[in-house]
């Protein structure tokens, strides 16, 4: 046996610190997932020992004893421990749970797709905007929920910060084009959230929330007709026809802008919330996502390079125009002495995000 190729499980103790880390209650299946967790390393091994083309590389036990909790979970899901101990003894079943989690990990760990990358968790780029977002989101959380504006607007912040994760997640796994396409959608709330900084408008937006779920028929048929009442109401007096009403349910809300101006200005993106939040010179990178959302074939034979470039160079840009919006709300939310505090801490983690894009866009 070539001991180079064995795999060692760690201690029952260090396992059961392991599910107590992860909020795992203690309970008597502790000693059945470390006996099952012995088992996935076993077979491990003997993949190992028996095919040659397998890598041999140190085990993440932590990856490991993660899929085999979660699968655990999700086939048991229902039964009680009784009927659990009584469904391990089925060895087809046993067997299969083994299989699959060691499949899974070796999927993750071992032959892991890779499409060929350009960046990694490590590169300047992506690290540098990642420990913010997570000092961000951090902070974020801890913001009290006063009233519904207040928890509406942390909500769309929320949503704007994990399209920037997201973004990066996939720049990482070398989806250049998907990050441009998610940052489409991070641009609609960057320039939605640029617009509600107006209480009025905020306002109106939160109503409009309300139409959509109307019109999408996801709350009760009574208020839904209540809703609906309301809708044509409006509609009538702004003389706009039944086919627009899908556009004034999305749209409706920048009625309540000061700048808009139904001559000028129409129910859509482009010529609504993007031109009225005064970002109008990202328009053509907001095309070229566009052309990819819609599966255009010039996407095709356009090098990777070339997204991966403007993916970066427009993740920072909205994602420093977001950090702003946040700054201001976080520092209005929170006490003096926070607020300090935050400032000087944002003021390093900003330095670095600036110099990251200056050299992005050079």
């Amino acid at each position: 046996m070539n001991d180079k190729k064995t795999y060692t499980p760690i201690s029952n103790e260090n396992f059961l610190r392991l599910l107590r880390f992860y909020k795992i209650p203690e309970s008597a299946e502790d000693e059945v997932l470390y006996n099952l967790y012995i088992e996935t390393v076993e077979l491990l091994t003997l993949h190992h020992q028996t095919f040659e083309n397998i890598p041999y590389i140190n085990l993440d036990h932590q990856r490991l004893i993660l899929q085999l909790i979660h699968d655990y979970d999700f086939r048991m899901r229902g039964l009680n421990f009784e009927e659990r101990q009584s469904l391990l003894k089925d060895e087809l079943f046993h067997n299969k749970l083994i299989n699959v989690v060691v499949d899974k990990y070796g999927s993750s760990a071992i032959f892991k797709y890779d499409s060929g990358t350009y960046l990694t968790p490590f590169s300047m780029e992506i690290s540098t905007i990642n420990v913010y977002l997570n000092f961000i989101m951090l902070k974020l959380g801890s913001i009290p929920r006063h009233n519904k504006a207040t928890e509406l607007y942390a909500e769309l912040l929320t949503s704007a910060f994990s399209y920037v994760l997201t973004i990066t997640e996939l720049l990482v796994r070398g989806f250049e084009k998907e990050a441009l396409a998610t940052w489409r959608s991070l641009h609609e709330l960057e320039a939605t959230l640029l617009l509600i900084q107006d209480e009025k408008v905020l306002a109106q937006y939160n109503q409009h929330i309300l139409y959509a779920l109307a019109f999408n028929k996801l709350i009760a048929q009574a208020e839904s007709d209540k809703v609906f009442i309301e809708i044509k109401a409006k509609m009538k007096d702004l003389k706009l026809k039944s086919k627009d009403t899908k556009r004034f349910i999305e749209y409706g809300w920048l009625l309540a802008h000061n700048d808009f101006d139904l001559y000028i200005h129409k129910f859509n993106f482009r010529d609504g919330v993007q031109t009225l939040a005064g970002l109008n010179h990202k328009r053509n990178i907001y095309q070229v996502a566009s052309e990819i959302t819609h599966s255009s074939p010039l996407t095709l034979f356009t090098k990777r390079h070339y997204f991966l470039s403007i993916a970066l160079e427009n993740l920072y840009s909205s994602f420093l125009t977001i950090e702003a919006l946040f700054a201001a709300f976080y520092i209005k939310n929170t006490t003096k002495n926070e607020a300090e505090f935050y400032e000087v801490t944002r003021s390093i983690y900003l330095e670095d995000i600036n110099f990251v894009k200056d050299r992005i866009t050079k």
